[in-house]
């Protein structure tokens, strides 16, 4: 039994399957996995999308990861480390929030934008757009090897593409949320590990400023989707975040 385990929320309209290019290098560091669909992503598509749905999703994932390791039987040394992944950066902030017991990290890659409803719809309308490309719908067109590679675009399609319309209450959902509010009452260490060219950087600093125990790691490379176009630098610095997450505390720290 694995002493640690890490949770992993993917993005909008992708699946678990986004973390395909870091799950074998987490379970050979020793962590145990757990990467969870949420609803109207993935094997959960056809469900609808909403905020409570998403939150027990993840906080599910968490208890899950708690008794695959132990932590939930009371052992100090059992820890549950939860990463998310734009949608699923903001969501994770959320539900790490509500401050489940068995959680000793949070780390959000490419989640630092507080949504408001007008750029909610915004968004959405963007993929509308997106998806009236040919092959734009179903993934299919050349755009997604362009920006992710053969590999980084098979990993983010295995699972199903959501259609477009999980994208307006996914986004209306943490555009309802206070993000800040929300980070201010976590309690363990909170990194945002974004790559250096990442759109959604836009509040990176008010959040890390609203944070009690908060660190912005910024990548020297990198888009929105590192971890799918550049797993193997992304992994390495990952593994890093959760290492440090993991150490014990230092004299002054």
């Amino acid at each position: 039994m694995s002493s640690e385990a890490v949770v992993l929320v993917h993005g909008t309209r992708t699946s678990h399957s986004q973390w395909d290019r870091q799950m074998p290098a987490l379970r050979a560091a020793g962590y145990t996995v757990v990467a969870p669909d949420l609803p109207g992503h993935g094997t959960r598509r056809g469900e609808p999308f909403t905020l409570d749905a998403a939150i027990t999703a993840i906080t599910d994932a968490i208890a899950l990861g708690a008794t695959l390791t132990g932590s939930d039987d009371g052992a100090a040394e059992c820890r549950v480390h939860l990463v998310g992944s734009s949608l699923g950066g903001m969501l994770a902030i959320h539900a790490a929030a509500a401050r489940p017991a068995a959680l000793a990290s949070l780390t959000v890659c490419g989640g630092t934008v507080q949504p408001t409803p007008r750029t909610a719809r915004l968004y959405g309308r963007l993929l509308e757009l997106v998806d009236s490309l040919p092959g734009g719908a179903d993934g299919s067109s050349r755009l997604f090897e362009l920006l992710l590679g053969p590999d980084g675009a098979r990993a983010y399609l295995r699972g199903g593409r959501a259609p477009a319309e999980v994208a307006v209450p996914s986004f209306d959902a943490v555009a309802s949320l206070d993000l800040r509010a929300d980070l201010a009452r976590i309690e363990v260490a909170v990194t945002f590990l974004h790559g250096r060219f990442d759109q959604m950087r836009v509040h990176e600093r008010s959040f890390v400023a609203s944070t009690r125990k908060g660190r912005l790691v910024v990548l020297p490379y990198g888009t929105h989707m590192v971890n799918l176009n550049m797993p193997e630098r992304f992994n390495a610095d990952l593994l890093r975040v959760l290492a440090r997450a993991s150490a014990p505390p230092t004299l002054g720290s």
